[in-house]
């Protein structure tokens, strides 16, 4: 934290040379029940809470080039809320260098949106902005490294910490990716990529200090099997809490528009990287027509995360985004880092028998459209859910619910935007719940 004011405070000594840019906003909601739609509180990276109905959020980024391919640069954003435990909370703060191949984050920083908004997980299971990004360090590839002119190779590898009111605390986080490019000619191009997260170190209060020593890292950075808590059995698993996931995207152009047609892949454990727990995942489709009159992106997904490879001879149920250790699970501040579906009881007490996972299976067909009409922006998305619990304690019957959400934005020219927003969630178990906002926003 110290060495990002450090650099924040070098930026302003340069703000003749300097890139400034912010906004700030501020938005109201009414809801006809005590928690807010699906749509309106999911994937906003908890700048609304599920019973929130003000919320305020500023951001201020400046950026100095070096060279004419390098640059440093630094941000920070907060926003408020009401309705939440900790009501006012950073989004980003971070420092970035960036030049034609390295791309270096120091702090927090929210990934970008793809798509529109219209992915149930941004086109990635494990870290959809459902939650608020992570603090740490990350390096990765500013462009696919070029290997021939048709191929090129995707990296990334980060370092993060885990500072929310947790079960087991100081919880520390490994990722690492690795991506092939491979352009088949100027209209076809596939995408393959496999990531991975692990949670490990802490202190647990049943199992005290957990390794976190250099040897520890490596046992977690080759998921190699390995005694962690000292519990009979324990020696089966991986060191931490490992999760993972493939991506196959292929996108190609037509006359008409351009297509993508992907695959995300989530594994916990050996039936997972072996694909024993199809169709689990996210089979997606998006298009984007040639001419974008009204329609600018069209997307359907299907999601699953019902399988779990049970009945694989390789493990038992993945479980999917719990742990045994970890107990607060694939979360942070309480929310799921992931895709949203996997629903938590935030008012669950966590204990070494408990889990803040109620639902962890469900199926969905999701569908999105965005436009744009003169100054006018609209997006519109609907969700059919079947949850059904977990296998450890499924529902006693599946819960069926459909989410809707829509805005329609209209950008002024001098005066900032104004949105309009709303959402509709409805099913035989839930009374129908029905959300109307405004939201202007700023930028300077």
């Amino acid at each position: 934290m110290r060495f990002i004011c450090c650099f924040l405070f070098t930026l302003t000594a340069f703000s003749q040379s300097v890139v400034w840019e912010g906004s700030v906003s501020a938005s109201g909601l009414f809801s006809t029940e005590d928690a807010s739609p699906f749509w309106i509180s999911k994937n906003t990276d908890t700048r609304w809470g599920e019973e929130t109905t003000f919320s305020g959020f500023g951001e201020i980024r400046g950026s100095y080039a070096l060279t004419e391919t390098s640059e440093i640069s630094g941000g920070a954003s907060f926003f408020y809320r009401n309705e939440v435990q900790d009501e006012f909370q950073r989004r980003d703060i971070y420092a970035q260098f960036t030049n034609s191949w390295l791309n270096a984050v120091v702090g927090a920083k929210k990934g970008e949106t793809v798509m529109n908004g219209l992915s149930t997980t941004n086109k990635n299971f494990l870290f959809s902005q459902n939650a608020r990004p992570l603090s740490g360090v990350l390096l990765e590839a500013s462009e696919p490294l070029k290997i021939t002119d048709a191929i090129g190779i995707d990296w990334g590898i980060g370092h993060y910490w885990l500072n929310d009111d947790r079960y087991v605390d100081d919880v520390l986080v490994h990722y690492k990716r690795l991506g092939l490019h491979i352009k088949i000619n100027e209209n076809n191009t596939l995408t393959a990529q496999i990531q991975h997260y692990a949670q490990w170190a802490g202190t647990s209060p049943d199992f005290g200090e957990l390794p976190s020593g250099f040897d520890a890292f490596v046992d977690v950075f080759l998921a190699k099997e390995s005694s962690e808590s000292g519990e009979a059995g324990e020696i089966v698993n991986a060191v931490g809490n490992h999760l993972g996931s493939y991506l196959l995207d292929y996108s190609f152009g037509t006359s008409v528009g351009d297509f993508s047609l992907y695959h995300e892949h989530p594994f916990e454990d050996g039936s997972g990287t072996a694909l024993k727990n199809l169709p689990d995942g996210v089979w997606g489709i998006h298009f984007v027509p040639s001419e974008k009159k009204i329609v600018s992106g069209v997307l359907y997904e299907y999601v699953s995360t019902d399988d779990q490879g049970v009945g694989s001879q390789l493990a038992g149920a993945d479980n999917y985004f719990s742990n045994n250790i970890y107990r607060s699970g694939w979360t942070y501040d309480g929310a799921i880092i992931g895709v949203p579906f996997v629903l938590v009881d935030p008012t669950r007490e966590i204990t070494s028998e408990t889990s803040p996972i109620v639902s962890n299976r469900a199926k969905v067909h999701h569908f999105g459209v965005h436009g744009e009409v003169s100054k006018f922006s609209w997006l519109f998305k609907t969700s059919i859910a079947k949850h059904l619990g977990t296998y450890n304690n499924p529902f006693p019957s599946d819960i069926n619910l459909l989410h809707n959400y829509l805005s329609v934005m209209y950008k002024t020219d001098n005066y900032g935007n104004f949105r309009l927003f709303s959402g509709l969630d409805s099913g035989k178990t839930i009374d129908t719940t029905f959300g109307l906002g405004v939201d202007y926003t700023y930028s300077f």
